[in-house]
């Protein structure tokens, strides 16, 4: 399985919610924390968490993450990567 980074998100509590929510859609996805504090700070680009998704499944992944922000599931805070 062949992963791409699709999103990012600054809290890993909603990083988690993201991975369940695609995981529960029969999507692939892996998060990896870019954490380079050893305590538990939220402070902008220092505790970013990435969503990387199969590539094969990415239109679907992008669609799920788009309407869980519509819905209010998960908070309009983090960011698509570009492609």
């Amino acid at each position: 399985v062949n992963f791409k980074e699709i999103y990012i998100s600054y809290n890993e509590l909603e990083a988690e919610r993201i991975k369940a929510l695609l995981e529960e859609n029969w999507i692939d996805c892996i998060v990896r924390s870019m954490r380079i504090s050893p305590y538990p700070l939220n402070i902008g680009n220092f505790s970013e968490h990435r969503i990387a998704v199969d590539e094969g499944k990415l239109p679907e992944a992008i669609e799920l993450i788009r309407e869980a922000i519509a819905d209010e599931y998960i908070s309009p805070k983090g960011k698509f990567k570009p492609k």
